[in-house]
């Protein structure tokens, strides 16, 4: 089983007080110890698109994949039963044929961990807070994951940030000032709890890292939330 199989691959405490499934952890580390690098074969594509850089994070993940017992795929569709499924920027799946997370049985075709991904600032009018919400359809990046478009059933997901303008601290203060304003005038759909919290000290220039609890919707109870771990690096030729 994948979770066996992680053992000696993952470990130590990802969040104070959270116990994170162990298929689950080592994917986040993965992340944590890869993407740093990925930053360094992409900085200063400040114009390039969402998609074409989604596509060689993904790539490139799976070049260095290749010891781990998961892959990753590109525009991962979320529902096989429907021809209008939605699909999510990078899904995570197991090299079995099966797996359990939870008390959720996942297949070969499922991804347990779903990472969607965002520019920042995104290009184009009325777009600036879609790494929240959309402006006229729920494309935005957390909106998706708390209504279910993504990462439906999953207690885990991520989401990729690409600065491509300002830093780290400008979006972290912009998007929470966002959410702040989203838990005034929502009716109970944004929480505090939605806002983004700093994950660990960061002593890397290229990477930080965040997380939030996000409440889904429509709010059914207090603790029906999905947690989401936020990575960004900066593209931003500093030199």
């Amino acid at each position: 089983m994948l979770a066996d199989r992680v053992e000696n691959i993952s470990n130590g405490a990802l969040s104070d007080g959270v116990e994170i499934d162990a298929s689950v952890k080592a994917v986040i580390e993965f992340i944590d110890t890869h993407f740093s690098d990925f930053s360094k074969k992409v900085k200063g594509e400040i114009s390039a698109s969402e998609k074409a850089l989604t596509d060689k994070l993904c790539k490139y993940f799976n070049r260095v994949a290749g010891s781990y017992p998961f892959y990753f795929h590109h525009e991962n569709v979320e529902d096989h039963s429907s021809g209008k499924s939605p699909q999510i920027d990078i899904g995570t799946l197991s090299r079995e044929e099966q797996i359990t997370i939870g008390d959720k049985n996942y297949n070969e075709f499922d991804s347990f961990f779903s990472i969607e991904a965002k520019r920042l600032p995104t290009p184009g009018q009325n777009r600036e807070r879609e790494y929240l919400i959309g402006h006229d359809k729920a494309n935005g990046g957390i909106e998706r994951f708390k209504k279910g478009i993504h990462g439906k059933g999953l207690r885990y997901s991520a989401i990729i940030g690409y600065v491509q303008k300002e830093d780290f601290d400008f979006w972290f203060l912009q998007i929470n000032d966002w959410i702040e304003e989203l838990i005034r005038t929502s009716k109970g759909e944004w929480i505090a709890d939605d806002k983004l919290t700093k994950r660990g000290v960061q002593t890397d220039k290229q990477l930080t890292k965040f997380e939030s609890d996000n409440i889904r919707v429509p709010v059914k109870s207090g603790t029906d939330k999905i947690k989401l771990f936020h990575f960004w690096i900066s593209l931003v030729d500093d030199t």
